[in-house]
Parts: C-alpha cells; structure tokens; sequence
C-alpha cells in the first residue's frame, strides 16, 4: 500500500501536503513552488499543468483551461484543438500533476488522497471529484469541506479537544463559512 496526500484542489490554484510523522509538508517543484495554479494547457502533443500551463495560456487562451473546477458536476465541455473535456477530465490532470509531484519529493507510491472540496459542492460535484481523482490513479479516502479542513488544522495546531469557530475561506475562486463548535475525535 502506499502512502497518504492531501490535496486541495482549488479553484484558482492547488496545494498537496503530506504528513512525514512529526511534521505536515508542503509539496514544492523543482523551483520551491508549493502552490499550483490550477490550469491546463495543451500544446502540440503536450499537455502542460500549473505555472507552466497558466504562463502558456496568458499568451494563447485558445489552447488551455482555468477555473474550469466551477463546471464540476455539470455537463459543460471544453473544445481544446478540436477534442472535447469535461471538468473531471480536467480536474483529473491536475490531479495526476500533484500526485507525480509527491511522489518525486517523497520517493514513493501515492495512492491514496483526502481531498478538500467547496462547501457548498453538491453530491454530483463530490462524485465528479472521486471520478477526477481515480482517473489520477488516486483513492479518495475522504473529501473534507474547505472551511472544515482549515478548522481542523487550526484545532489540531492549537492542541485543544474542542473550539467553538467561525471559518471563512475567501479563495481564489469561492467563498465559503462555516461555523460551529469543532472537536478532535477520540483516538
């Protein structure tokens, strides 16, 4: 079996992390980048995902995606040179660009992912998620709010057993709020 990400797949840029037993890290490129511009771009017979993606289609739109994380659950295409994709197919690239990035940094097999996802994202939008993700070779061992998993996080820094929270995630593409009292489950 292999090991554990964390991914969020946003919708302006995305971030995978994983946990090295005492400490959360941050995936980077071969540059130090550890956020992820969530674009697709295709050019000749290369498909190109992230900064490289999102500087390639600045200068030709017509030949790459963003933001394309909105349609997710829908039934909108994009026509690329001449072949059609969904969001799943999209999503999926992304997806399979953040697991090869783990897997170089933690010399590893990923094959499992918890993965964050809008709270506002409905039961299709879930399912397109868990396609996207085993397109990418990926087992979606949990899909967590946004505002949740950042309450979590905030929980577990803090080292208390239950906070009473007010989250606001102002991201690139969505907000999203949550509120509530939050707790760590019993080990």
């Amino acid at each position: 079996m292999g090991k554990m990400i964390g991914i969020d797949l946003g919708t302006t840029n995305s971030l995978v992390s994983y946990w090295d037993d005492v400490q959360m890290i941050y995936v980077t490129d071969e540059n130090g980048n550890n956020l992820f511009p969530s674009a697709v771009y295709f050019e000749d017979e290369q498909i190109y995902v992230g900064k490289t993606a999102k500087e390639k289609y600045l200068q030709n739109p017509a030949n790459g995606v963003l933001s394309f994380k909105r349609d997710m659950g829908t039934d909108k295409t994009y026509e690329i040179n001449g072949t059609m994709y969904t969001p799943v197919q999209l999503s999926a690239m992304v997806l399979k660009y953040l697991k090869e990035l783990a897997e170089k940094q933690m010399e590893d097999v990923i094959t499992e992912a918890v993965i964050t996802v809008p709270a506002y994202f409905n039961d299709r939008q879930r399912s397109d998620t868990q396609k996207a993700a085993k397109i990418a070779g990926l087992k979606v061992e949990r899909l967590i709010n946004e505002p949740s998993a950042a309450a979590l996080a905030y929980l577990y820094e803090k080292g208390e057993a239950e906070l009473n929270l007010l989250v606001f995630d102002f991201g690139g593409g969505t907000t999203d709020f949550d509120f509530g009292l939050i707790r760590c489950a019993d080990e």
